[in-house]
């Protein structure tokens, strides 16, 4: 994720909860394979948030992510720097697959792998 604001976001977990978050607005806009990373459809529904960062060790419900990297320049970023980014809903992490191609800040990006969502 690049620094920047945020915006209040919804999260879906693997066990179709819906939790706030905390999120930058640009993580919304990965696209691989045609396919949006987009927040879950559905009003929260636990008292809880769940974080897009961190130790998946923590307490509490870190996102899952996936890695892509740059494969065009983008002003700010290192040549194909990889960037890491919360997926927002599972169907939508399920379909991403190694070697997608796609565009993250309107630049081409493939993705190169991913992280399994924590709750712990």
């Amino acid at each position: 994720m690049s620094s920047g604001i945020f915006e209040n976001g919804r999260y879906e977990t693997n066990d179709g909860d819906i939790y706030f978050c905390k999120a930058q607005p640009e993580s919304k806009g990965l696209i691989l394979d045609g396919v949006t990373n987009a927040y879950p459809v559905g009003d929260v529904d636990q008292a809880t948030s769940a974080r897009l960062t961190g130790s998946k060790r923590q307490i509490g419900v870190t996102a899952r992510t996936v890695r892509v990297r740059l494969t065009a320049a983008l002003a700010g970023y290192k040549p194909e720097a990889i960037l890491t980014i919360p997926v927002f809903t599972e169907t939508v992490y399920n379909g991403f697959v190694k070697g997608q191609t796609g565009t993250y800040l309107g630049t081409a990006v493939e993705y190169v792998g991913r992280s399994a969502e924590g709750v712990v």
